[in-house]
């Protein structure tokens, strides 16, 4: 599961965005130098622990 990769920084040779873009290419290799990385997390996604536990409260609820 992605939340359990961590984060890639560099070549990141797992499954592909675009299986065709892929095939012709192969992999993208990074070419700068990399001083630093900062890591700024988004929203919640809708598979976080906190949306899930509200869908099943939600669809328990409707059954009750």
């Amino acid at each position: 599961m992605a939340p359990f990769q961590g984060i890639s920084v560099g070549i990141d040779r797992k499954s592909p965005v675009s299986w065709p873009l892929f095939e012709r290419h192969r992999s993208f290799r990074y070419t700068g130098t990399l001083r630093s990385v900062t890591y700024t997390p988004g929203a919640p996604g809708p598979d976080a622990p906190e949306a899930v536990a509200a869908a099943l409260k939600q669809a328990a609820a409707a059954f009750e």
